[in-house]
């Protein structure tokens, strides 16, 4: 005897998206016709749109490497904390070890105030000041010291 899988759909949405229920067979007891439909898969919905599926998954992995991006290679926990505070407020990024601002100030290990070089002297204080206000929370933190 073969057994199939019998699957209803539940109600679409706007962006024409529904839910499809798989059901065993084998767990049915009772089929009863309720009424016809004119399309029962309403076969727009059936095939993909090849074209909006690339474009998901392309802004999928442009998210993705972004967000890769914004991960230290070889920093401590403590500096990956900093960075994301930073990060929070002014635009930084990872150059090896060393937290970049603003595409101009640099941010060195071990990632106090009299460590960061580089800028404008006015983007400069900026940092020190915003990194002064990570270090405080970072000390307040349990655990630390």
């Amino acid at each position: 005897m073969l057994s199939l899988t019998a699957t209803e759909q539940e109600g679409g949405s706007a962006e024409g998206r529904r839910n499809l229920r798989f059901l065993k067979t084998s767990f049915v007891k009772d089929v009863k016709l309720i009424g016809h439909v004119q399309d029962a898969l309403d076969l727009k919905f059936a095939e993909p749109d090849i074209k909006s599926l690339r474009d998901r998954e392309e802004a999928a992995i442009k998210q993705a490497e972004a967000e890769a991006e914004r991960i230290g290679v070889g920093v401590t926990v403590e500096a990956q904390f900093i960075f994301d505070a930073l990060s929070k407020t002014l635009p930084c990024t990872w150059d090896r070890t060393t937290i970049v601002v603003m595409n101009d100030v640099c941010v060195n290990h071990p990632y106090l105030p009299e460590n960061v070089i580089g800028g404008a002297s006015a983007a400069n204080e900026r940092v020190r000041k915003v990194l002064e206000e990570v270090r405080k929370r970072l000390q307040s933190r349990p655990g630390s010291q």
